[in-house]
This record gives C-alpha cells, sequence and structure tokens, in this order.
C-alpha cells in the first residue's frame, strides 16, 4: 500500500504526555498544533489521530487505525482482536475490585448476591464475578467512579488503581486484583500483513527511543 500508515493515540489523560514523548524520542513529531485531531508527522508515511484512549482498540479492531498506544485494560475491555507489539514502560497500573473500609467484604468470597458493583470496565467486571459464580449487578459508569459507594449507588466497584491513594482517599481497600495493565504498542492484524515492513521499522524505532527511557 502507498498510503500513509495512520496510527490512535491518546487525545488526553495519563496516557497522551508520555505517548507524545515516546513519538518524539523516536524522531516523530506532530505537526498539527492546537485542537486538530488528525495531524500528519515529520514523518511521512505516517498520520496520528487523537481519540479517546478507550476508543483506540475499536479504531485499531474495525481498521481505521492502523497502529495504536493504549492501556492493555482497555484493549481487554474492548474485546478487540490485535496484535499487541510492545509493552510500554509507562500507564503502569492494576485493575481491582475494591470496596468500602468500613464494610465487612474482606475477600471476594464476602460480596453478597445481587452486589452492585460501578465500574468504567463493565465487560471484565462481569466476566470476572461470572467467574467466581458470583452473581452481581454491574452498573457502568463513565468517571468518579469510587464515588459510588460513597453515595449508596454501589456496594463496591471494579478500577484502575496505581498507588491505591485515590482509593485511600475515598474511603476504599482493594480486596483483588483482576489484571495488571500498561500503555501497549498494538496494530490492526490485517493492516500488520499490508505494512509490515514499515511497522517493524516503526517497532525498531520505538523500541530504540525505549533504550533510554527516562519519563
Amino acid at each position: 500500500m502507498n498510503r500513509r500508515m495512520r496510527l490512535a493515540m491518546p487525545s488526553k489523560g495519563r496516557l497522551h504526555g508520555p505517548s507524545l514523548d515516546l513519538l518524539r524520542r523516536a524522531g516523530i513529531e506532530l505537526l498539527s498544533e492546537g485542537r486538530s485531531y488528525l495531524s500528519e508527522t515529520s514523518d511521512p508515511s505516517l498520520e496520528v489521530i487523537l481519540v479517546r484512549a478507550k476508543d483506540v482498540p475499536l479504531y485499531l479492531h474495525y481498521g481505521a487505525a492502523d497502529l495504536g498506544i493504549t492501556g492493555y485494560d482497555l484493549i481487554v475491555e474492548r474485546g478487540a482482536d490485535l496484535y499487541e507489539l510492545l509493552s510500554l514502560p509507562y500507564g503502569e497500573c492494576k485493575l481491582v475490585v475494591a470496596a468500602p473500609e468500613d464494610s465487612d467484604i474482606r475477600s471476594i468470597e464476602d460480596v453478597e448476591p445481587g452486589s452492585v458493583v460501578a465500574t468504567s470496565h463493565p465487560r471484565i467486571a462481569s466476566k470476572f464475578f461470572e467467574g467466581m459464580n458470583k452473581d452481581v449487578e454491574v452498573l457502568e459508569l463513565e468517571g468518579s467512579v469510587e464515588l459510588a459507594p460513597r453515595l449508596g449507588l454501589a456496594d463496591l466497584i471494579v478500577d484502575i488503581s496505581s498507588s491505591g491513594e485515590t482509593l485511600r482517599r475515598n474511603g476504599l481497600r482493594a480486596i483483588c486484583t483482576i489484571l495488571e495493565s500498561t500503555a501497549k504498542l498494538a496494530c490492526n492484524k490485517v493492516s500488520y500483513r499490508a505494512f509490515e515492513d514499515r511497522v517493524e521499522g516503526l517497532v525498531r524505532r520505538i523500541e530504540g527511543a525505549l533504550g533510554e527511557w527516562a519519563p
């Protein structure tokens, strides 16, 4: 193919800055400034689209982008069928089950049937509790998941935690880790076959940039 490869990456949030920095270290600069969501780059064979981190796996899965940077937890949540090319040294976190500190829930075994679980990862949460033979109601929230138990909206949550500080500030404690996550460079499977040499060339450039990574 002669067209440019398209790389999707987070437009904001905790993965945005490190991802831009990684591209710069690999010698790739975005040429559009401001609020542009589609940018040419200093590499004439590559353009970048800026979208929500949770949407990157869908852009890749359906071929709207060829490559993408996003969190492993979001790839799993979206159920996207992709090649994971590189694990990146930022965005480290855990997806945990957390309960109020003053509750009787100390482990998954303590979760009662009919409990309400608030989360922004409903697919992962549902599959996890089904696997644990726990009949719970999963309530999808887009943000401020930690507030749900305090406001009586949920009995416990499934949410991302890095240091655990946000959980503690909201009177919650982690009782179980579902998965560990980091940022990933991923690729659409058809695009990999179509652009294999270029994809591998970009992977090598990023690997070179990671050799001296110190965010």
